[in-house]
């Protein structure tokens, strides 16, 4: 007996549920119930890679944009309170342009970063068959510099978190 569900069902139940998610995400009015459907939304696209047969993607997935991204949405979400929001719309600019100015340092330094790389990002991809608990050996000795570009990203996301969630006393 073979309790498998065809591909063509799969593909149209999780189109289906990523699809409604994004768009409930999209049109929510209160923050809450759009970060929750951005994570069923990026659930839908883990189950993408499993169907796939990429499931360490798919766990990737769920690990960094549900477990990290989502959490830290709402983590702010609940940091921030609705009364400093609209306070802070007198309309100060010297902290948009310190933002806006830093934002531009951070990019031209990743650019710079990947320019200086570039050429010495390895052609071959790692060996198809490669156990897990080697991945992390070889992706860090054969990428280094997406994984330092990454890394800057992951850090400035963290810093903006961080300066929303700060609450002045």
């Amino acid at each position: 007996m073979d309790l498998s569900v065809p591909p063509d069902i799969t593909f149209v139940v999780l189109t289906t549920i990523t699809l409604l998610a994004a768009i409930m995400a999209l049109q929510a009015k209160e923050l809450i119930y759009g970060a929750i459907s951005l994570g069923i939304s990026f659930i839908g696209i883990a189950g993408f890679f499993v169907s796939l047969d990429a499931p360490y993607l798919g766990m990737l997935q769920i690990a960094v944009y549900v477990g990290a991204v989502v959490v830290l949405i709402l983590f702010t979400i609940m940091l921030v309170r609705r009364e400093e929001v609209d306070k802070d719309e007198t309309g100060e600019t010297g902290e948009s342009a310190a933002g806006l100015w830093l934002a531009g340092l951070l990019a031209v330094s990743i650019a710079g970063i990947a320019a200086l790389a570039g050429p010495n990002l390895p052609t071959t991809p790692p060996e198809a068959n490669l156990p897990i608990s080697q991945l992390g050996a070889v992706l860090a000795g054969a990428y280094p510099v997406p994984l330092i570009i990454l890394a800057l990203l992951l850090s400035a996301a963290l810093l903006g978190a961080l300066v929303l969630a700060k609450v002045d006393r």
